[in-house]
């Protein structure tokens, strides 16, 4: 009776412990686990984790939505200086190299910093596209614009495991425009 008792004792220590090291991740979120192991992706699931030889962090799968309006004077093929004001979704690829790659460019940085970092190259690729433009293709076309941004953006965002889900321009208006 007693060994019964200590054995149940011992199984329940073993289970405590090891509900202890169980991590999970939502299936918005990746666990990013490296240690004694090697790395690996954990998506929408669970994993060990043991102390002191592995750790572990989330990376956030979520959907990024922000504004991409450069403040620089943007410049069109007439010369005429405009402001271009657009909206930005982009959110990590689940495939496991996108992943990684993600996980290599955000892992350490605030959604902020990975959000401005998007950005900047963004607004870059906005200023070289509208150098190309007259100002009546920007307003009489601006999904022609956002075709032409996906394309442009593509290499980069890929290259940060990265897929642009859409990008809308808001507004156009002429730097002299008093609205």
């Amino acid at each position: 009776m007693v060994i019964a008792v200590g054995m149940g004792a011992c199984a329940l220590m073993v289970i405590a412990i090891m509900a202890n090291l169980y991590r999970k991740a939502a299936p918005d979120e990746a666990l990013i686990v490296y240690g004694f192991r090697g790395s690996r992706i954990v998506v929408g699931g669970g994993t060990v984790i043991f102390p002191l030889v592995e750790n572990y962090q989330k990376l956030s799968l979520q959907l990024m939505s922000f504004e991409v309006a450069p403040q620089q004077n943007l410049h069109t093929s007439e010369g005429a200086i405009v402001a271009v004001d657009a909206v930005a979704q982009v959110r990590v690829k689940s495939n496991p190299s996108s992943i990684h790659a993600a996980a290599e460019w955000f892992l350490t940085k605030t959604l902020q910093q990975r959000e401005e970092l998007i950005r900047q190259m963004m607004e870059s690729r906005l200023r070289t596209i509208i150098a190309h433009l007259t100002v009546e293709q920007i307003v009489k076309e601006p999904e022609k614009l956002a075709d032409h941004m996906r394309e442009s953006c593509a290499p980069d965002i890929n290259k940060m495991g990265l897929e642009m889900i859409s990008f809308r321009i808001k507004e156009v208006r002429e730097q002299n425009d008093k609205r």
